[in-house]
């Protein structure tokens, strides 16, 4: 804990005057994933809205704050357009992709306009999105065992991988040739959130799509980034924080005691890690000691 400082906590409401009344009260409502977008300086964060609810209700979005949290754009996109529970999110100077309940949503940034939308044929519950080097988008389905990819060419989803073993498949890290997964675990039957089994860390080659363990039943993983050597990955049951180094195999409880935190992101200009909690409506913004 000494080579960690929480350095804001941003919990924003919205009283019913300030907003128009076909939007919800608060900026914050089971805030989801948190991304760094360099070129504007500024945090994404998105908002399943309602709760923390999977509904197709067309109340989700995304909001916008700048470098330091605080919030430029409550309501930046979505709840117009028509978002239902916006989750995982990865994002480029140009575009922010964001998954919904039946696809992936391509947000042109400086235009704020949502330029195209990527449907995902089958897909039970689409949750996260990493991109490779050259453009091509991979996306977790947790209930459905699978990782569609987008490719860069032609934006037509496939099923690049279907398999028991990615175990609930929920956070997704793009590290050079290899897609890292968290995975929540062996769920104990289709549509639960229990397990008989925790969720691994694995490693999946984009070449050979051979996945390798890199830690055993680490918890019910949600997101995953890295900062240096770590990953920081969210425990989202267990409500933790955990700093994981890949080669020496070991996982070392950051922060504990937190509210079904999610999907984190790092800023390297900024050397700030930030990550969302369902349970408390707020972002966490922490300076980190790397």
């Amino acid at each position: 804990m000494k080579h960690l400082f929480i350095i804001l906590i941003c919990l924003f409401v919205y009283s019913q005057a300030e907003v128009k009344a076909a939007t919800p009260e608060k900026a914050y409502d089971a805030p989801d994933q948190a991304v760094w977008h360099a070129a504007s300086k500024t945090w994404f964060i998105s908002n399943l809205g309602g709760g923390i609810s999977l509904a197709k209700d067309s109340f989700g979005w995304i909001t916008q704050t700048d470098e330091k949290g605080n919030i430029i754009h409550p309501f930046w996109i979505g709840l117009k357009e028509g978002m239902h529970a916006p989750s995982g999110m990865t994002i480029t100077d140009k575009y922010l992709y964001v998954c919904d309940r039946e696809g992936v949503h391509e947000i042109d940034i400086a235009k704020r306009k949502i330029t195209n939308f990527y449907p995902l044929p089958g897909g039970e519950f689409i949750n996260d999105i990493a991109m490779a080097s050259n453009g091509d988008l991979y996306i977790s389905d947790f209930f459905g065992n699978k990782i569609y990819k987008l490719p860069a060419t032609t934006r037509i989803a496939e099923v690049w991988l279907e398999t028991e073993k990615l175990e609930a498949p929920d956070g997704l890290y793009m590290d050079n040739d290899k897609l890292i997964v968290a995975s929540w675990g062996v769920l104990t039957k289709p549509g639960s959130f229990d397990t008989t089994k925790l969720g691994n860390l694995s490693s999946i080659d984009l070449n050979t799509k051979k996945i390798t363990t890199l830690i055993k039943e680490v918890g019910n993983l949600e997101g995953i980034t890295k900062a240096g050597k770590y990953y920081y990955i969210t425990d989202w049951a267990a409500g933790k924080l955990l700093k994981v180094d890949p080669t020496k195999g070991s996982v070392v409880d950051l922060i504990t005691g937190l509210s079904h935190p999610t999907d984190p992101n790092f800023a390297p200009e900024l050397n700030v890690l930030a990550f969302p909690q369902h349970g408390t409506d707020q972002v966490l913004f922490i300076k980190l000691d790397q």
